[in-house]
């Protein structure tokens, strides 16, 4: 093979290629809702561990706890989260999806299921199955963070020699952005 000519574009490529357009077409989905793709990541961390405090959830989305206050404070002024006084440490606030944000979460979740059937058209089930596996070996491989978008995560917040948090079950919300 000629090595001075191009060569189809390869999996990096395809890979950046596809997630590019994902996380474009995830964002004008979730703008429908008024929302934004770190909102969604915050909100589903919120969800998945009631009760947590912020300083628990940033450091489970890979974030300074100081970043996420912006956005904790958004969700809290539609109603959809609430700082509550941890019965813990009256210093610190646990966090909690309110009614409307459950309600929220059923939206997400609708919006999630038509975001990856537009993304996976032209794959049979099967293929979709393995696909997603495939990617999943490699996102783990690569050491990323369950349900974190790398763009939003920042590498300095685990620093302090914690370990991250285990994988939460799943809210059904995507983060396919």
């Amino acid at each position: 093979m000629d090595e001075t000519r191009p060569r189809n574009p390869g999996l990096g490529f395809l890979l950046s290629q596809i997630g590019g357009q994902s996380s474009k077409a995830w964002t004008e989905r979730l703008d429908r809702l008024g929302l934004e793709p770190r909102e969604v990541m915050l909100f589903r961390f919120v969800a998945l561990a009631e009760g947590r405090s912020q300083s628990e959830v940033a450091r489970a989305i890979g974030l300074p706890a100081s970043r996420i206050v912006a956005l904790v404070d958004r969700l809290e002024e539609r109603g959809w989260v609430e700082r509550r006084t941890s019965s813990d440490d009256r210093r610190t606030h646990a966090l909690h999806v309110t009614p409307s944000g459950h309600a929220l979460i059923a939206q997400i979740a609708a919006v999630s299921a038509e975001h990856e059937a537009d993304l996976a058209r032209g794959l049979t089930t099967e293929e979709q199955a393995t696909l997603l596996k495939l990617l999943g070996r490699i996102a783990a491989a690569q050491g990323l963070i369950e349900g974190v978008h790398p763009g939003f995560a920042d590498p300095r917040a685990h620093q302090s020699g914690e370990d991250q948090p285990d994988s939460a079950p799943s809210t059904g919300i995507d983060e396919s952005g």
